[in-house]
């Protein structure tokens, strides 16, 4: 009897050690985008590049989005060969979506003073997942060709079209909210719609009939729905509640106003009205990316509403940063660009994550020369290890690593933080207990639940058989 106790409580002992084993929330892996090296957009450009120092500092322990945020310096000290004076137009390019954020800000330097430039917004970047997939698709002719000054040319929608506004306002006296439904049918299948205020729509594409909705209580609300192609009866209908067949209710009222209104109108309308759209991203409401995703969204969708159009807006794609720098003949300027360097976190075989850092230097060789290529890295007091690169980086008395280069590297750079020296077998089992942390609980517990019920049958029928004994 004392053996199946102990055995017991020893189980129960090592099943609660096993439960407890904690995991860090979040995702395992959050692939980021690498920096993209400056690059001349001069056919025979005759500036060469005499040294570049390229400096990660991740001394401010900054973190966001999945990562650690480092400042990146790259500062290149160039020449032109030639006696004439020039222009040298160049571009850095880097790739993020477009909300707001303060890692976003870049900064350019000519001979240490702020220079002005232009933003320009090119391609999306295809979803990758790791740097072996993106490198393998980035075309320097695809970031370079939306470095433009012409108008974006839609093919979905002309410019100087005008549509029929249909405003519905709303109003209700009612103590208890209610579903408004706004309902109508089209006649022509490619007819282009957009709708705003509603929270719900719904199409049926053997009747083309559609209907949107939203909730009203006791607040005036309105719903737009804007139509490029054709008029359309609208009739409106109010519901206890949003699910199917809830009973019609009639004490409220509602108004549709009708307008025309040109397209350019009613998008920048449709726009500035959103305040997610609006107070995030910091754009000219003229700007081609807004009409580029405006047609994107009428090839796709059946209607257009302003979430198609946020969810478009968030996909990553290349930012350019241009601006001209003035040379006289075989005269030497540094060039900066500063801006922030996000990694990719991989937690796959540890419970801290490492983070993973890539710049492409292979751009660079589009100038006439490159020569003397110093990367500097600062790590942070955490994570104060590089624990892979793949090229040669030097740790120093500071901590600082730092590796020297006489010409344009044939790899482009990347670098891997920990904050450890190097990865265990003991960080790795650690590691893939964390991942596993509910596999185990529920496997424990149920093995504690089966080990429970085996123990107790042992008991119940050794005390049977006591008890036989004892009347025998």
């Amino acid at each position: 009897m004392k053996r199946i106790a102990v055995c017991l409580m020893l189980f129960l002992y090592l099943s609660s050690s096993i439960i407890t084993v904690s995991a860090n929330s979040g995702p395992v892996t959050w692939y980021h985008y690498p920096g993209i090296s400056m690059i001349t957009i001069d056919e025979d450009s005759p500036i060469t590049v005499i040294k570049e120092d390229l400096h990660f500092d991740f001394s401010e322990e900054k973190e966001n989005d999945f990562t650690r945020v480092g400042k990146v310096s790259a500062r290149y000290t160039m020449r032109n060969t030639e006696a004439e004076s020039t222009v040298s137009r160049m571009v850095f390019p880097f790739i993020r979506n477009l909300w707001n954020r303060d890692e976003d800000q870049v900064e350019v330097l000519l001979d240490g003073k702020p220079v002005d430039y232009e933003i320009y917004y090119g391609k999306e970047v295809e979803e990758v997942y790791s740097e072996d997939q993106f490198k393998e698709k980035v075309e320097l002719e695809d970031i370079l060709e939306s470095v433009t000054g012409e108008r974006y040319v839609p093919v979905n929608f002309h410019y100087e079209e005008v549509g029929h506004l249909y405003r519905i306002q709303l109003d209700s006296d009612r103590e208890e909210d209610l579903h408004v439904d706004a309902s109508f049918t089209l006649s022509d299948r490619d007819s282009r719609l957009f709708t705003r205020g509603n929270n719900s729509y719904g199409y049926d594409n053997d009747t083309n009939e559609f209907v949107i909705g939203t909730w009203l209580g006791g607040e005036h609300t309105s719903m737009d729905i804007f139509s490029l192609d054709e008029e359309m009866d609208i009739e409106v209908k109010g519901y206890a509640s949003g699910v199917e067949d809830a009973p019609e209710v009639k004490d409220f009222t509602y108004e549709i106003v009708e307008e025309e209104m040109s397209l350019e109108t009613y998008y920048r309308e449709f726009l500035s009205a959103d305040e997610y759209i609006s107070g995030s991203v910091f754009i000219p409401e003229d700007h081609n990316i807004y009409y580029e995703v405006l047609d994107e969204a009428l090839e796709r969708e059946r209607l257009v509403t302003v979430d198609h159009i946020s969810s478009l807006l968030t996909k990553p794609r290349y930012v350019l940063i241009a601006y001209e720098v003035p040379f006289e003949g075989l005269e030497e300027k540094e060039v900066e660009v500063r801006y922030a360097a996000m990694g990719s976190m991989d937690r796959s075989e540890t419970v801290e994550p490492t983070y993973t850092y890539e710049y492409f230097l292979h751009p660079a060789k589009y100038w006439k020369d490159f020569q003397d290529l110093t990367i500097r890295v600062t790590p942070s007091e955490s994570y104060p290890y590089i624990i892979e690169s793949n090229l040669a980086l030097t740790r120093e008395d500071d901590g600082t690593y730092i590796g020297t280069f006489s010409t344009l590297p044939e790899e482009d750079l990347r670098f891997t933080l920990f904050e450890k020296e190097e990865i265990t077998a003991m960080d790795k089992v650690k590691g893939n207990l964390a991942r596993n942390t509910y596999l185990l609980y529920f496997g424990g517990a149920a093995l504690l639940g089966l080990m429970t019920l085996f123990l107790a049958g042992l008991l119940i029928r050794r005390a049977v058989n006591s008890s036989r004994r004892k009347h025998q």
